[in-house]
């Protein structure tokens, strides 16, 4: 007791001085970091050299891809975008940080684990772990699971080309043109419902109930979540989302409820009951170690799947709905080329006729080079030893990495960047060199051993659905306020002020809203989609 009172004088001291060797450590580590730092030589936010708040902040609003474009702009090809990280822009880096040995991905991916060693494709960081994921799972998204899953994919396009279409013959005061449609919610509940398909064997239905369209807000919340902490790993043990998202609990008790219903419903059919990934690598094994996926694993990698693909390829195809409707002249040559090729609606598959039809996948292409679903930065995390990258050196524990929407947007690569050109991947329209090395450039789905398993999957979704959309229908951008939606605006200040691009709100994955867009059936037509049943 005795000994106590005497140190009573002396307690008044101890919260000055931590205070004081907090900030003594602050300015410490700032002064490392700007002036003896491995990275210090390079420019950058200012911010972003003491602190990895500049990435998160930014992610959480939204914008941080058009930051770091303009971040290019200011500083050249190479930018320090915090503390230990830095992004460049070039096709050489590209190429390097994507296809090099010595790199694995960054640490921020661990924050978006669920829970303690539940790793999917996605968050596997290790490399030897993600190498086996990545063979086991590349088996049920072969070109032949594929071919035997599209039947499944053509029934719910048929269903999103038959809702579109009777929105339009049932409203007759326009002259048949429907009522506007908002072509992100619709092409979510395309998107959604084949991954169900694809993941669990069982639609999702919400293309036609409302039950589950609670699955867009849960999706947008969590990959907002992920975008933030990704570019700022410390921030999730704060466990920010219960005050910026107060939903999100119940969103994902809820979420969490339905796909145990799934996972139960599926464990409890035949495993070729279905066509889908269940069937595809139950039984499928790591060729060098004879080992498969436990069913914790691979529903682990179904609900990854589930937003990854539902996710990315329902942005891509609003983008298309949104440049062609823009672009007249565009929309024009794809109506010829899909109406000339194919003499029925059930031709439009997979298959010699659909390949053929470049000008289709050049104006996919370009929807997703100009408004790319998962636009950001992929970060890749130095090992020991150190990596150079377009001729700098990074040392071991930084991160590196491009963003897909600055490369996209290079001037070097992609001439007049920002004005949808489909014509730039046709052979008979653009030199060959230069399509060589926009290809190069080109990088939607990543590159490399971590590049998108699920790359055929979606081209086959968006070829399909827009070959069968333009087949049956005219369609027209929105007259009005309403044709605006997902627009850029002149007024904006903050590099959305370009009305012919569609906007995205860059997370881990994008959420948009838009195009608004009015449909009218072919005459003649009406009888195709009669035997298509929504319900």
């Amino acid at each position: 007791m005795f000994q106590s009172q005497q140190l009573l004088p002396y307690l008044k001291y101890v919260i000055p001085f931590a205070l004081a060797f907090i900030v003594l450590k602050f300015v410490i580590v700032s002064i490392y970091r700007v002036t003896w730092h491995p990275l210090a030589k390079y420019p950058g936010p200012w911010t972003a050299k003491f602190t990895d708040w500049y990435g998160a902040y930014h992610s959480a609003r939204g914008q941080l891809h058009i930051k770091t474009w303009q971040g290019h702009q200011k500083w050249g090809s190479i930018v320090r975008q915090g503390p230990n990280k830095v992004v460049l822009n070039s096709v050489e880096g590209l190429q390097d940080v994507y296809h090099s040995k010595n790199v694995q991905k960054s640490k921020g991916y661990l924050s978006m684990v669920p829970s303690p060693g539940v790793y999917n494709i996605h968050t596997a960081v290790d490399k030897s772990l993600h190498k086996h994921k990545r063979k086991v799972i590349g088996q049920g998204l072969s070109d032949q699971c594929m071919r035997a899953f599209e039947p499944t994919m053509l029934d719910k396009i048929d269903i999103f080309v038959k809702k579109l279409a009777t929105a339009s013959t049932d409203n007759q005061s326009e002259g048949n043109w429907s009522i506007p449609v908002n072509m992100t919610q619709s092409c979510k509940h395309l998107g959604y419902d084949v991954m169900g398909e694809y993941g669990f064997g069982q639609s999702f239905e919400m293309q036609s109930k409302p039950d589950n369209h609670f699955l867009l807000d849960a999706v947008e919340a969590t990959s907002h979540r992920s975008g933030v902490y990704g570019q700022y790993p410390g921030l999730a043990k704060y466990k920010l989302e219960k005050l910026l998202y107060p939903k999100s609990a119940w969103m994902r008790e809820r979420y969490l409820s339905l796909m145990t219903d799934l996972v139960e419903w599926r464990l409890k059919e035949a495993r070729d009951s279905k066509n889908d990934l269940f069937s595809f690598i139950i039984d499928a094994k790591d060729e060098e170690t004879g080992r498969g996926f436990t069913h914790k694993e691979l529903w682990s990698e179904s609900r990854f799947l589930l937003v990854a693909g539902a996710d990315t390829s329902s942005t891509a195809l609003s983008a298309a709905f949104f440049y062609l409707s823009m672009n007249p002249v565009c929309y024009d040559k794809l109506a010829s080329e899909v109406r000339n090729t194919f003499s029925s609606a059930s031709e439009i598959r997979t298959g010699p006729k659909l390949a053929s039809c470049h000008y289709l996948r050049a104006c996919i292409d370009e929807a997703l080079r100009m408004s790319p679903p998962a636009g950001g930065t992929l970060w890749r995390e130095v090992c020991e030893g150190g990596v150079v990258v377009d001729d700098a050196y990074i040392p071991a524990g930084c991160d590196v990495g491009c963003s897909v929407y600055a490369v996209h947007h290079n001037e070097k690569y992609f001439p007049d960047s920002y004005k949808y050109k489909p014509e730039r991947w046709i052979a008979e329209d653009t030199p060959k060199e230069i399509i060589e090395l926009a290809r190069l450039a080109f990088n939607p789905f990543s590159l490399g051993p971590r590049g998108c398993a699920g790359k055929t999957m979606a081209y086959m979704e968006l070829c399909n659905t827009l070959g069968r959309a333009i087949w049956y229908m005219d369609f027209r951008r929105a007259d009005g306020p309403l044709g605006l939606v997902g627009a850029g605006s002149s007024d904006d200040k903050n590099g959305r002020n370009r009305v012919d691009e569609f906007q995205l709100q860059d997370h881990l994955t994008s959420s948009h809203d838009g195009p608004y867009i009015q449909f009218s059936v072919r005459k003649g037509f009406e009888k195709g989609l009669e035997s298509v049943s929504i319900n």
